[in-house]
């Protein structure tokens, strides 16, 4: 009897069930392009519309490992605002559609997204572009994306478009057994390093901003600027911020009139947590010093004093904080300051202005962090 050579795995499986009732093998395989798209070797590329030096170049690249692997490329651009995983995922259920692959440019790093619909299996990768010529650059985003193409499509990326088969002989065959290839455990790409970071507190951190205080009726606004730095390796640092130079609140009796304003500087610890993706949120415990300057006039017949008063302040609030791209970033700070003691301001015994139990201060802020 002529030994039958059958190749191993699925197809292979249904063209032994297949020969003993047809009695006649297939031709030799089909090479052409569309032979590989339908048989499901063909892969969607989602991406927006290409721009930048290295796009183009990534593209040409990813058609030839994909045509060295026997599969086809076909490319569909989607809008810069689409839903990526959403969108990638749509296209790999497509008939015909091997896989679906999303790569996405943007703010020195690429994100990709790689769909198997058939196995139910989304993959996804974040890779920073580091500094190098532009086809260096594309060489390294090409292979990354193959890989997580292999790891998507692990049960087909080796298997030939159509199996060879042996011409059988004439008198019937016996049924050949293979054994199936069980697929590979998904695999789930980490960062480890780009997870810790997010835990961390910036190295060094300057921003500059506003405030707003409210205490008792009187209100205002100040310029005001905080110095940060991480304490270790966690997400515990220490900020120092002073708030001064703003505007003042006009207090008026029948016996004079007055003009308060109010400065602040605080050494803040604080216990950073990353929230979602860029933000960033922490707890604040503070201690300093607040000023307030008390200008009286007096009305006719009384006089008026100028003064201030020294108290020692606490704080506790909280900080948030969006980590945008270039080391650049945005925060907002809302605080519970309490003075010890409060200051009372009397225009001729009659008291209009009680200053430090407790003072409201708000900061919106932008700065530049560095790691």
């Amino acid at each position: 009897m002529t030994a039958l050579l059958l190749r191993s795995g699925p197809v292979g499986l249904l063209l032994a069930l297949a020969l003993p009732a047809t009695g006649h093998a297939t031709g030799s395989p089909d090479s052409s392009p569309g032979s590989a798209a339908s048989s499901g070797r063909r892969v969607l590329l989602v991406t927006p519309e290409p721009d930048g030096d290295i796009a183009p170049a990534v593209v040409t690249r990813l058609r030839g490992e994909l045509r060295a692997a026997r599969f086809e490329m076909d490319v569909a651009t989607i809008a810069a605002d689409a839903p990526r995983r959403a969108t990638v995922e749509d296209m790999a259920a497509r008939e015909g559609t091997a896989a679906a692959l999303g790569i996405f440019f943007g703010g020195g790093r690429v994100e990709m997204w790689a769909t198997d619909a058939s196995a139910g299996r989304t993959l996804m990768e974040n890779l920073r572009l580091d500094a190098g010529t532009p086809d260096r650059r594309a060489a390294i985003v090409a292979v990354k994306a193959v890989d997580l193409l292999k790891a998507t499509l692990a049960e087909i990326w080796t298997a030939p478009s159509t199996p060879a088969v042996a011409e059988p002989p004439p008198e019937a065959l016996e049924p050949v057994v293979t054994t199936p290839v069980l697929p590979p455990p998904p695999v789930v790409i980490e960062h480890p390093d780009e997870d810790a970071a997010a835990r961390r507190a910036d190295r060094f951190s300057l921003t500059m901003g506003a405030g707003w205080l409210q205490a008792d009726g009187m209100s205002g606004w100040a310029p005001m600027i905080a110095l940060s730095t991480a304490l270790g390796g966690g997400g515990l640092a220490a900020r120092l911020t002073a708030s001064a130079l703003g505007s003042s609140t006009g207090v008026t009796q029948i016996d004079g009139s007055a003009r308060l304003s109010q400065q602040l500087a605080l050494a803040e610890l604080m216990f950073w947590s990353p929230v979602w993706h860029r933000l960033r949120a922490a707890l604040a415990l503070g201690i300093g010093e607040h000023h307030l300057s008390i200008d009286g006039t007096g009305a006719p017949g009384f006089s008026g004093v100028n003064s201030s008063a020294w108290s020692t302040a606490t704080s506790g609030g909280i900080s948030v904080s969006w980590n945008l791209p270039a080391q650049l970033l945005l925060a907002l700070d809302a605080r519970a300051v309490e003075n010890w003691t409060a200051t009372s301001v009397q225009i001729h015994g009659t008291e209009v202005a009680r200053i430090g139990r407790p003072i409201v201060w708000i900061a919106l802020a932008a700065g530049v962090r560095f790691r």
